[in-house]
This record gives C-alpha cells, structure tokens and sequence, in this order.
C-alpha cells in the first residue's frame, strides 16, 4: 500500500469513531447510525482490496458489482431499515448489477434503492483509485461538480481558518468519490447563483437576518439560546431562492471532531426543516435524507 493510500484509509477510522460519538448523543439518528456503522466494514474492505489490487478502469463498473455489491446487499437486508429491507428483498434478483452500477456512473435517473446500492458500492473504490477510474464516470467539470468524476456536490464544510484567515475556506465534497474541493463562500452550490439576496443560511437557533428559534426544538422567538444548547451547533441549511436547493454545511471551526460525511448524515432534523420551507436537496445523501 503506498503512503498516499494508507494516508486516505484513515478515513474509515474516522468516521467509525464520529458514528459512535454521534450514536451516543443523537438518539433521534440512532438506527441510521448503527446501519451506517455495518456499512462502513464492507466499505473499508472493498476500498482496501481496490487499494492493493486496482481493478482496470474500463473495467470498474463490473468490478464493483461483482465484488462489493453482494455485500452492501447483505448488510442492507440484515441492519437496514424495514423500508429498505423490504425493496430489497423485491429488487433481489430482478436488476443487472452492472446497469445499476453504471447507472450512477452516468448520472442516471436511478430508484431510491438503486441508488443506495451503486453508492454505496462504487464509492469506497472510487476512493481507492486513481483519476484514470473516475474518468469513467460522467458529469461536467466545473466549479459545481467534482472535478475528480463530475459529480454533484453532496454537502459544504468550512475549515478551520489559518492564521492569514479570519474564516477558514469552504469546501464542497462530492456525493459520487467524496472528494473535496473548494468553492466560493456565498455562492449557491445547486446554481451558482452569488446574490445574498437570494441565499439564505438557516441554523439551528435562527437565520442570518437575526431571527430568533430552533430548527429542532422550536424555541419561542427571543428564547436565550443558552436555555436549550443546540444540537447542531456546526450545521447549517444553505438555501437558494432562485433554483431552491440547499445543502447542509458542516463548519469544522465550530466542531473540529467532526467528520462531515458522518455529521451530514445525522442532521435529519435539519434537512426536514428545509424539506417544510420548500428547498430541494441537490442530492440526497447515502441514506436517502
């Protein structure tokens, strides 16, 4: 293994140790956590195996179906919810596993379970290999896709600032190889739209313009906020008025335990709240949120 990938498999320590933090202090996203912490063993051994063994690009959507979709399956059927579960069991046996696979390569209109399925398959070896794999993928590569494979964006984070820096940079992380890459601040991650006018951020105590409540518990306007410690201090909805879509940013200055792909998932909450005001997700997340 070289020490580039040994470096990027820390990763799946990481995000076992947020899903327990988070395990023990969310109660609400409790059986999502737990499911995701069983995912996170076949995906650490499918990237491992892609890492020491890269399967030829050409190659890649059969080799994930073969090798790494039976076992998201069967951790799927085993620790998934009853809704998942249930699709499974009627999907098993009645798709090609390397359309589907392809499917998410190509940016294809794709079911709920059939996204979860190419996903979770194809992401942790788009995470093993080289840029000759996520080639193979479609999607444009611009300032709002990954310029890695050319998929959308699944979340923000910002970082923590360095000294030079009064905030630290935003990045965007792709829903597709969960690469980074930066991207401007204030600028809609759906559209690109840039007028502040237009955007808005939502916490969990309030909005930008000032105004006082909870996302999570419903505060009474002008409730102190130290009265309820928040629950997602970090997280905030950023929203756009003009294609309205959001997605969920994760600020690391806030929480630097954090792990963004882990904390995005867990903040249903929020993602609800931005259902109810009417914004679409640019894309759901692993989970379907």
């Amino acid at each position: 293994m070289t020490v580039a990938v040994a470096a990027r498999s820390g990763v799946w320590a990481e995000r076992r140790r947020r899903v327990a933090e988070l395990r023990a202090r969310q109660g609400f996203a409790r059986q999502l956590l737990d499911f995701y912490g069983a995912l996170l063993g076949v995906q650490e051994a499918a990237f491992l195996e892609a890492a020491a063994s890269p399967p030829p690009a050409a190659d890649l959507a059969a080799y994930v179906a073969e090798t790494v979709l039976p076992g998201i399956v069967d951790v799927g059927v085993a620790a998934g919810p009853d809704s998942l579960r249930s699709d499974l069991i009627r999907r098993f046996g009645a798709f090609e596993a390397h359309e589907l696979v392809r499917g998410w390569m190509r940016g294809e209109e794709q079911t709920m379970v059939d996204r979860f399925l190419a996903r979770a398959s194809l992401g942790p070896v788009l995470e093993a290999l080289d840029q000759d794999a996520k080639a193979q993928c479609a999607g444009p590569r611009d300032a709002r896709h990954c310029p890695e494979c050319g998929g959308p964006p699944q979340l923000s984070f910002s970082a923590a600032a360095s000294d030079d820096l009064a905030t630290g940079r935003r990045f965007l992380v792709c829903a597709r190889c969960a690469a980074a890459w930066g991207f401007a601040r204030m600028t809609c991650a759906g559209c690109g739209e840039d007028a502040s006018a237009r955007l808005s951020v939502f916490s969990e105590h309030g909005t930008t313009s000032g105004e006082r409540g909870s996302v999570v518990r419903g505060l009474p306007t002008g409730a102190p906020a130290a009265a309820h410690p928040p629950v997602f201090p970090h997280t905030r909805i950023e929203a756009c008025d003009t294609c309205h879509h959001y997605v969920l940013s994760i600020d690391l200055a806030i929480d630097p335990a954090a792990v963004p792909v882990v904390d995005e998932m867990a903040a249903i909450p929020l993602d609800l709240y931005a259902r109810e005001r009417g914004y679409t997700k640019v894309i759901t997340n692993l989970m379907g949120f």
